[in-house]
């Protein structure tokens, strides 16, 4: 995967029908429309591109010296290809220039191969969270030390 072609805007709200196709794609009980478009001052919501075609949606927060990710998705016939890294490095590297020292997310149990992917990022799991979703699965708590 070429980095130069995949690019990171901001989201607005027109990219929200290619956005609700990004999520049903991953999830069993997307986010509603409210909540995609939902912001405040902290949000870092993103769109990702790839030839001018949005692939991937990333939301997330920085609130003083914490960090936090609360969605990173990306189209099934883009995964595995490295994008899901490059949004990830990404938001590192901007928490850095903020001060964060910690980012924080959490994932259900039995996504495992989101917790494969944030555990080889070098995210620990620091709590869980019993029957927090929907599908009663835990919630797992991860944390990613930053260092500047």
């Amino acid at each position: 995967m070429k980095k130069q072609k995949i690019k990171i805007n901001d989201f607005k709200p027109e990219h929200l029908d290619q956005v609700k196709v990004i999520l049903s794609e991953n999830f069993k009980y997307p986010w509603s429309d409210n909540h995609i478009l939902s912001s405040n001052s902290f949000s870092v919501k993103k769109v990702i591109f790839l030839d001018r075609k949005i692939i991937g949606f990333f939301s997330g927060e920085i609130i003083l010296s914490e960090g936090s990710i609360t969605m990173i998705a990306v189209r099934k016939k883009y995964q595995n290809r490295g994008i899901g890294k490059y949004i990830l490095d990404w938001f590192v590297n901007l928490s850095k220039e903020k001060g964060v020292k910690n980012i924080w997310l959490e994932v259900s149990s039995k996504n495992k191969k989101a917790i494969r992917f944030y555990e080889n990022y070098g995210f620990i799991i620091e709590d869980i969270r019993p029957s927090y979703y929907r599908d009663g699965s835990d919630a797992l708590i991860m944390r990613f030390p930053v260092y500047p």
